[in-house]
């Protein structure tokens, strides 16, 4: 077997290579990529406020409500359709970019709190559609 070829570099030498990656990589402007905010991005919307009901009051996202509307109608939205819920967790809660500042502490745990009892609706579902093929 042959050997694999590599080039000896002191730590620092790899460590400012290994920056200046990093640094390129957050230096990237995604402000421009971001969607206008309109007037029913600002307030929640009716489905928002039934779908908030339907949840248990202990999970009741009070944090994002209040602060990002926007996102709660989107999880008003998508709630009902399982791969749409899947894919706004993972958008939410997954750093894609290597940059994202995260949300606040509280409404982290507010998201977290919904993905859970997001997954918990879907197991006894999905459990019952494995019953009706059997």
């Amino acid at each position: 077997m042959d050997a694999i070829p590599f080039e000896k570099v002191s730590v620092s030498e790899a460590k400012a290579i290994l920056d200046k990656d990093l640094q390129r990589r957050q230096e990237k402007n995604w402000e421009h990529l971001r969607r206008m905010l309109g007037p029913a991005d600002l307030n929640l919307q009716a489905q928002t406020y039934n779908w908030l009901i339907s949840l248990p009051t202990e999970i009741w996202p009070l944090w994002l409500i209040k602060h990002y509307p926007r996102i709660a109608n989107r999880f008003a939205e998508v709630w009902l359709r399982r791969s749409a819920g899947e894919e706004l967790f993972a958008e939410l809660l997954l750093d894609q970019r290597g940059t994202r500042k995260g949300f606040p502490a509280e409404v982290s745990r507010e998201i977290m709190a919904l993905k859970l009892h997001f997954d918990k609706e879907a197991a006894p579902a999905a459990s019952q559609a494995i019953q009706q093929e059997k």
